[in-house]
């Protein structure tokens, strides 16, 4: 691990050198191909691409693995590396364990990183060497599909559980007061996204319950009362999480995730200038990955002649 200081001072560096809400009008402007061209001549895709040479979802994958590497080699704090990087790490450990059970492999699925001991273990049945959280889970789900059809959707349920569990002990272990809250509101935010899904799509309580995550300080009665009313943007309002609803009555999702990505970002903010903290990394890193949402949303809307939504979706993300 590098110092903070000069881990800091990287990020600070790399920080300058995103894409302003000037820019990203500009390629919300553009043609399909002109869009590319400019990403390019940013940086993106190493300057070697074209827009007839590529897909959007491997050009924003291989720039996240860019991402996923700095993380890993660059933070200040080895457990501040693993929070960040977790989504990733147990995304791949998904696909896997699912191309184990159906025997077939998803490419697209797979964050390109230094996992290939995951990767092996869990091919293999054989959890040893895999971190602890996600080793358990994983036994748990061979348990659990001895006798039956492996479920993608449990999976996926067992595996972010077991990822966040890794995330609150990182959290911990690092006597962070400010990844301790980071943690804590990223595990509330999923739990309440769980409760208005499970809402729109008419899926039953006891369904929903399964799928809540420990670790937050929303308690499961609240999350569930939430569910339950006839209005849950009055209920949010009343939380720590009230401008999830502040103007949205209809709780629009899109708008709502928008919002909630602004405000795990701010937890760092206060601490932006000070180069002994682990402020400036983290901010860099969350900036630098709600950029490549950014330009993923506005590069699909422009393949699929959706320009009209990218405005709205721009001025939420980008505070343009």
């Amino acid at each position: 691990m590098v110092t903070r200081i000069y881990a800091n001072a990287v990020a600070k560096y790399n920080e300058g050198k995103l894409l302003n809400a000037e820019k990203l009008h500009r390629i919300a402007d553009a043609t399909f191909a002109d869009a590319v061209k400019m990403l390019c001549d940013y940086g993106y895709g190493g300057g070697t691409v074209d827009e007839k040479n590529y897909d959007i979802d491997s050009f924003i994958s291989a720039e996240t693995a860019k991402l996923i590497d700095y993380a890993l080699t660059s933070a200040p704090n080895e457990y501040l590396s693993r929070i960040l990087t977790n989504r990733f790490l147990y995304g791949n450990a998904k696909a896997y364990y699912k191309a184990r059970a159906t025997g077939k492999s998803n490419p697209a699925a797979v964050y390109k990183m230094p996992d290939g001991e995951i990767e092996s273990g869990i091919g293999r049945g054989e959890y040893a060497a895999l971190p602890p959280f996600m080793a358990d889970a994983l036994r748990e789900l061979d348990i659990l599909f001895a006798e039956k059809p492996a479920d993608p959707k449990t999976i996926d349920i067992a595996l972010t559980k077991a990822m966040y569990a890794d995330t609150v002990y990182c959290a911990k272990k690092s006597y962070s007061k400010a990844l301790k809250n980071y943690a804590a509101g990223e595990i509330d935010l999923a739990n309440i996204f769980t409760v208005l899904r499970a809402r729109a799509l008419g899926v039953g309580e006891t369904a929903f319950a399964d799928m809540l995550v420990a670790g937050g300080k929303m308690t499961p009665d609240r999350l569930t009362a939430i569910y339950r009313a006839e209005e849950p943007a009055a209920l949010i309002a009343e939380s720590p999480y009230a401008f999830i609803a502040e103007g949205n009555e209809s709780l629009s999702l899109p708008l709502a995730e928008a919002r909630s990505d602004d405000w795990l970002l701010r937890i760092w903010e206060q601490q932006a200038d000070n180069m002994q903290s682990l402020s400036p990394f983290v901010s860099y890193f969350l900036a630098q990955l709600g950029e490549y949402k950014t330009v993923k949303m506005i590069l699909t809307c422009l393949k699929n002649n959706a320009r009209a939504e990218i405005l709205p979706r721009l001025r939420q993300v980008a505070g343009a």
